[in-house]
């Protein structure tokens, strides 16, 4: 699909312009922060109050695509076109509101999901473990060799 340079700016202002949006309806909502003064496409969040990796894994539940960051502890929304047509960021917004009002209710409560994982990668203190670790996590995820077929002729539940 082609849209040429008059599209490209076009896509780019609303990006820009649903990022901000979403950057000043978050500094309103207590119990979070946004790091930094965001000016394109990608929104950080933080807490004070609470493990911001339970509002991740909240959003995620609830279908929004986040990214979790570590050092500082927090997690980033990068804004696409995908999320310039009206509704979809005030949907994000609500969400948020909507989670963090829940968190607050337990502030101190245990993380789980990819939160835990997060939190216990950062307490390592020899960090070269963690990419040993993500190393032979991607190299299993990515294995070529040829997969073995059960004794039953099933592969990841499929006859084959």
């Amino acid at each position: 699909m082609y849209s040429g340079e008059s599209g490209y700016v076009e896509s780019t202002r609303k990006i820009i312009e649903t990022t901000r949006s979403i950057r000043e309806s978050l500094k309103a909502i207590n119990g979070i922060f946004v790091y930094g003064d965001p000016e394109v496409s990608v929104v950080a969040i933080g807490s004070l109050d609470f493990n911001v990796y339970r509002l991740s894994d909240s959003l995620a539940a609830k279908g929004w695509n986040l990214n979790a960051l570590q050092f500082p502890s927090c997690f980033h929304i990068c804004v696409t076109l995908l999320h310039t047509p009206a509704g979809v960021a005030d949907k994000f917004l609500n969400d948020v509101t909507e989670s963090v009002e829940v968190i607050m209710e337990d502030p101190k409560a245990e993380c789980g999901g990819m939160g835990a994982i997060y939190g216990m990668a950062q307490s390592i203190p020899d960090r070269s473990l963690v990419s040993d670790i993500a190393a032979g996590f991607l190299d299993a995820c990515f294995e070529t060799s040829e997969t073995k077929t059960a004794k039953n002729g099933q592969i990841n539940g499929h006859i084959i």
